[in-house]
């Protein structure tokens, strides 16, 4: 069984509304429900590409009604850190080997923005992929997600308390078997990144997943596997040579 998983990173009032538009009119033509992750307060400027949209929480909500999974993606997403944390993506986050009541406070305050704004979540999404047992903690205590949208293995397992599902790929490639989770960023997608998009949508529209509360009722007591694991330590190691390469460069 192979099935596929849309997620899309760094919503906020500044996105670039035309290519998130874009993104959303091909997900609805196919009824495809993405997890789509929402920075609470945005701090980056990155991530400040169009004029403040006062009706975006609004947006948000007409999401959410039409069946998208809302998640938490951090709180500001300004990296203080160089930490890897639990999922050694990356050497910069707004969460791993932060202090713990400063990581306990900004999940405090993008909590409270989402419900003023009366948004539903159960998934949290951490920015940069990095984020410590400490996060874990607070999320247990202090907010109603039990669902973590990063890891890596071929199929979505239960770990710390939490039910994961693995993010494990940011290209549009066929897959034989295995749930992936396909990260796309709309802000910074290229022309020939939405074609790919596209043509993958197109070829495999029955294959995508729009219910995960139903994946999570699916796999609520599986395990990482031995094979899990071997992937996990393969693609690390890969994307950390990668990495190496590019810092020799």
């Amino acid at each position: 069984m192979v099935g596929y998983i849309i997620r899309l990173d760094d919503a906020s009032p500044t996105m670039n509304r035309r290519r998130w538009s874009h993104v959303f009119k091909v997900l609805d033509r196919y009824n495809i429900k993405p997890i789509v992750a929402v920075i609470p307060n945005n701090r980056d400027k990155k991530m400040m590409i169009d004029e403040h949209d006062e009706y975006f929480w609004d947006s948000v909500r007409a999401w959410q009604d039409s069946g998208y999974a809302i998640a938490l993606h951090g709180y500001t997403h300004i990296y203080t850190s160089k930490s890897r944390g639990i999922v050694p993506m990356n050497t910069q986050s707004e969460f791993a080997g932060v202090d713990i009541d400063i990581q306990r406070e900004k999940i405090q305050k993008g909590c409270a923005i989402f419900k003023k704004e009366n948004i539903k979540f159960n998934i949290w999404v951490a920015p940069a992929h990095s984020f410590d047992n400490n996060t874990l903690k607070i999320l247990k205590e202090e907010t109603p997600i039990d669902i973590v949208s990063d890891g890596v293995s071929f199929y979505p397992y239960n770990e710390k308390n939490f039910f994961w599902i693995p993010q494990q790929t940011w290209r549009f490639k066929d897959r034989k078997s295995g749930i992936w989770t396909i990260c796309m960023h709309p802000n910074t997608m290229s022309e020939l990144k939405f074609k790919e998009f596209e043509d993958f949508i197109e070829k495999n529209s029955d294959k995508f997943i729009s219910d995960i509360n139903g994946l999570k009722e699916q796999y609520k007591y599986r395990k990482k596997s031995l094979m899990d694991i071997c992937y996990s330590l393969y693609f690390f190691i890969k994307r950390h040579h990668y990495q190496n390469k590019r810092e020799i460069k």
